[in-house]
């Protein structure tokens, strides 16, 4: 397989690369994966019972999780991505009129006050200004809604340097932690920056905002998530995701 050489500065420029999409699907499709099985369990469980709910997607991607809702019996959904690719296979689950491409860094919603849940996966560490997304999610949130983001953990994003088997990290090694800012990771035969934070500052930025937070996981590993339990033991070893739950306050 012929390998990619680009150095991407944003991550819908990443995914919208011929090579890299390709194989993006191939690793979500993987036994296992840890979005799958470390990720989005517990996103599931902190947007809780959405029934009868508006839910409003940033970085809604291949679109699975829109599907999920509203067979989860969301009354409504929406989805917001910058990938032209990723809408294009979100838009094979989705109806096409509830997507919309935007780039997060100057998104604004049309529909502010209407949207029960938020969630934003594994999007946010692709942006600088995260106070200034936060702002606009709690804008657009109803009285008690919430928000719902997950990212790569801190010790992850800090210096991308581990040991690796088997796509499970088995060590990482944790440099310039409190040294705030762009990294770049290499991932799928391709560059992408992404902004390192630490835990203190995603949850001082959530209070910034007005938006106080409910529910904090890091992605614990549980055995009944995993077809083969040895993949489950030694994900044991490192934090790979942070997901964070936050509330708008109801007056």
């Amino acid at each position: 397989m012929s390998t990619t050489t680009g150095t991407y500065g944003y991550g819908p420029d990443f995914y919208d690369d011929e090579q890299v999409f390709p194989r993006y699907q191939e690793a979500r499709a993987a036994t296992d994966e840890g979005n799958a099985t470390l990720e989005e369990p517990h996103v599931t469980e902190f947007a809780g019972d959405l029934r009868g709910r508006s839910v409003l997607d940033l970085g809604c991607g291949d679109g699975r999780f829109g599907a999920s809702a509203l067979a989860a019996g969301a009354r409504r959904y929406h989805g917001v991505d910058g990938s032209a690719r990723m809408l294009a296979l979100a838009a094979t689950r989705l109806d096409p009129g509830t997507l919309e491409k935007a780039d997060l860094t100057t998104w604004k919603s049309a529909e502010p006050g209407v949207w029960d849940v938020v969630t934003a996966r594994m999007v946010v560490h692709y942006l600088d200004d995260l106070p200034a997304l936060l702002g606009e999610v709690r804008r657009c949130l109803t009285p008690g809604g919430t928000l719902v983001i997950s990212v790569e953990h801190p010790v992850v994003t800090c210096a991308y340097d581990g040991d690796w088997h088997d796509g499970v990290p088995s060590e990482m090694r944790v440099r310039n932690y409190f040294d705030e800012g762009p990294r770049d990771c290499e991932w799928l035969g391709a560059s992408v920056r992404k902004v390192h934070r630490t835990l203190e500052t995603y949850v001082g930025a959530l209070a910034g905002a007005g938006l106080p937070l409910t529910g904090l996981s890091e992605g614990r590993p549980r055995p009944e998530n995993f077809r083969d339990p040895r993949t489950g033991t030694a994900r044991r070893a490192v934090p790979t995701y942070l997901v964070l739950q936050a509330r708008k306050p109801t007056a």
